[in-house]
Parts: structure tokens; C-alpha cells; sequence
């Protein structure tokens, strides 16, 4: 089992691994992204579950490396991957074929960022809600 200290390490590890990711496919022509997408889902949808997971991976790191509330983790968390989102999208002005600035794109990346984090709050109560056995049947 890793140290705790390691742990939080690997958390941070894999935000930026989704951020490398996330990079990566901006560099993609419009070509590229097309022949990738295999299920030709709605470019928002694919955003939104991308962003949903670093949503995730961050909400986890900061809850792991912070003593701050879920209040605070998910509006901070939200702030982060949202400003990631626009970075992402003005990366992707020097991308063949690719739009750029589109605020459509940047709100699916937001609300998938803000998904994320609170998917994992709400994973997160579930565990640590005592357990109640059901009520017997009369």
C-alpha cells in the first residue's frame, strides 16, 4: 500500500495526467478528432465526459491534500477545470481544422468539471452515512 504521502502524490500524478491527455487531443486536427470519435457522439457530450473525469481526478487530489470543505472543493475544483476548459479551447485556435473559442465547448466543460466534483461528494456521503438496517416487514 502506498504512504500516505505517496498517495497524495499519485492523486496530483493523475490530474495531470488527464490534463496531459486533454492537451494531447487538442492537438488533433478536426480530421483526427473525427476519425476517433467511433460513436460520432455530440462533440458537447464528449467535453462534458472528459471534463466530468478531471472533475473527478481533482476533486479527489484536493480532498486528499486539503482540509477544506466539499463547498469549497467543488467551487474550487470547478474554477480550476473551468479556466482548463477555456485554456483548451484557445490552444486549440492554432489546431488545423479546429474551432476555437467556442463557448459551447467551455460549458460542457465547465459543467462537466462541476459534475465531477460533485459525483464525487455524493459518493463520498454515501460512504459515510451509517448504515440502517431496513425496517422489518410487519
Amino acid at each position: 500500500m502506498l504512504s500516505s504521502r505517496w498517495f497524495r502524490i499519485f492523486c496530483w500524478c493523475t490530474v495531470v495526467a488527464w490534463a496531459g491527455i486533454i492537451f494531447y487531443l487538442s492537438t488533433l486536427s478536426a480530421a483526427e478528432v473525427e476519425q476517433m470519435n467511433i460513436t460520432h457522439w455530440w462533440d458537447k457530450a464528449l467535453h462534458f465526459i472528459a471534463f466530468s473525469a478531471g472533475g473527478v481526478v481533482m476533486a479527489f487530489a484536493l480532498r486528499r491534500n486539503t482540509q477544506w470543505s466539499w463547498k469549497k472543493i467543488v467551487l474550487i475544483n470547478t474554477l480550476a477545470v473551468s479556466a482548463y476548459g477555456w485554456s483548451d479551447e484557445w490552444h486549440q485556435q492554432w489546431t488545423p481544422g479546429r474551432s476555437a473559442k467556442d463557448v459551447g465547448d467551455w460549458t460542457a466543460d465547465t459543467l462537466g468539471g462541476a459534475a465531477g466534483a460533485i459525483l464525487l461528494v455524493s459518493i463520498y456521503a454515501k460512504r459515510s452515512l451509517p448504515h440502517r438496517p431496513a425496517p422489518a416487514a410487519d
